[in-house]
């Protein structure tokens, strides 16, 4: 860490940790205490170097066998001993024998700058509980045919809006090539644009890009989610376009992943922009009310029930949004019936649309301009202008946001309606579907928003 870090951000963030190993289904799992929350969860996104460097000390050539969290300090952590090699070294003493062997209690705890994509993901999501219908049948059968031996590309583009199944079929994917792994051992590796982008800077930092170029080395198939996020990064788009190739020139495949297509991701290098419209490229599209109902059926099945098809039917014709709203939805229903007690009803399901539900109602930009500028207490005018002011970017990219999701517009017309190019509106979606997945304060704070937003949405289109 010191070679990456400057000494002042080492000693703030990293001399100060506390640490132990304990033993977990015999897998060793290196616990480390920050000294507050903020501390913790700044140092999650080195999960990866803490985890590479546990395997040198405990001499394990697998770094996925040893297990990684970062917590914060408190009253009962307090007399854990400040981290070192020794102290791991020493807490084999009593660990099994097959994690005893080898390890040197001199080794020091150092943080190469390298990571280990070899190991099995846990995936889960699976072909088998794809509910295909008209809206994603090309999708789904592009990505049954990638994981063939014999398939007719190696490089898939899925996109869609929010919540309609694009990381359902890449995870789908890759749990396909891990269950063929007896037959035709296949390497996975899968992780998001960001993720990338993270571990490139770092690798940039140390100045040792052939070693993170090597990572991939043996990757046979490559899942990247979210690809319009290296909108703007030439850098790491240079790298993204070389791994690609290199995959390719193995014989390897590449799945990819963003909420927009192809053409629609401004900033990308014109290779790169031609890299990803080279394969096959599907978009996933809104479900049909068929496709609805099939959906719910099954995951009524998952629940443990099931759903009386009049009840599916009413859902599936009020619920019009995404599958994930439908889950959500359907997920609410079984549990107020359980609370009451009681069977699954017509008005336990009008009570839960009215309430959770956000169906496709007659949105346009005005209502939904409206909504957002009384929650944040702006203006239009304040939403169209150039200021940065943090509370107009947050309040101008959620309208982005609901505008992509809840309306027919084109990114050019939400563009066009606050004075923005359409690639703006593509970085103010993105920024702000990356603060909601970090789970930050702001991010938590935007979901609330947008379940309220939602809320109000249904009610709109009920009055």
């Amino acid at each position: 860490m010191r070679e990456i870090l400057p000494e002042a951000e080492y000693s703030v963030w990293i001399a100060s940790l506390k640490g132990e190993v304990q033993y977990k289904n015999e897998i060793p799992c290196l616990v480390l205490y920050a000294r507050n929350t903020h501390i913790a969860k700044y140092l999650r996104k080195y999960a990866v170097y803490f985890q590479e460097a546990a395997a040198k000390v405990l001499n394990f050539e697998n770094s996925a066998l040893i297990d990684i969290e970062i917590e914060a300090l408190n009253t009962n952590a307090g007399a854990i001993k400040n981290f070192s090699a020794e102290d791991v070294a020493k807490s084999l003493e009593t660990a099994p024998s097959f994690l005893a062997s080898g390890t040197n209690a001199n080794s020091q705890l150092l943080l190469p700058l390298r990571f280990n994509y070899e190991h099995s993901v846990e995936f889960k999501y699976s072909f088998d509980d794809f509910i295909v219908g008209p809206s994603n049948k090309l999708a789904m059968a592009a990505a049954e045919n990638i994981i063939q031996q014999n398939s007719i590309t190696n490089m898939l583009f899925l996109s869609s809006r929010s919540g309609l199944g694009k990381t359902h079929l890449a995870q789908a994917v890759g749990m396909a090539m891990q269950e063929k792994k007896g037959k035709m051992p296949m390497n996975v590796a899968y992780l998001t644009a960001e993720d990338f982008t993270s571990q490139f800077i770092r690798a940039s930092m140390s100045k040792d890009f052939e070693s993170f170029k090597r990572r991939f080395s043996v990757c046979d198939m490559l899942l990247l989610e979210d690809v319009h996020f290296f909108h703007g990064k030439d850098k790491t788009q240079e790298m993204v376009l070389n791994i690609i190739k290199s995959i390719h020139s193995r014989g390897g495949k590449v799945v990819l992943t963003s909420s927009f297509a192809p053409k629609d991701i401004m900033g990308l290098d014109s290779y790169l922009a031609s890299q990803f419209q080279s394969g096959f490229v599907a978009s996933i599209e809104r479900p049909d009310m068929e496709t609805r109902f099939h959906i719910l059926v099954e995951k009524s099945k998952k629940l443990g029930l099931v759903l009386p098809e009049s009840i599916a039917e009413l859902m599936a014709k009020r619920i019009d949004a995404d599958v994930r709203m439908l889950e959500s939805c359907l997920q609410n229903v079984v549990f107020r019936a359980k609370v009451l007690g009681t069977a699954i009803t017509e008005d336990i399901v009008y009570d839960v649309i009215s309430q959770v539900s956000h169906s496709q109602p007659a949105l346009d930009l005005p209502s939904i301009v409206d909504l957002v500028c009384k929650g944040f207490g702006v203006t239009k005018q304040q939403l169209e202008s150039n200021s940065r002011c943090a509370n107009y970017v947050l309040a101008r990219n959620l309208a982005f946001y609901l505008l992509r999701k809840h309306t027919d517009m084109t990114l050019e017309e939400i563009g066009h309606g606050f004075n923005r190019r359409h690639s703006t509106v593509i970085k103010g979606i993105s920024a702000l579907e990356k603060e909601v997945s970090k789970e930050s304060h702001v991010g938590r704070q935007l979901s609330d928003f947008i379940e309220k937003v939602e809320k109000r949405c249904c009610q709109i289109k009920q009055n």
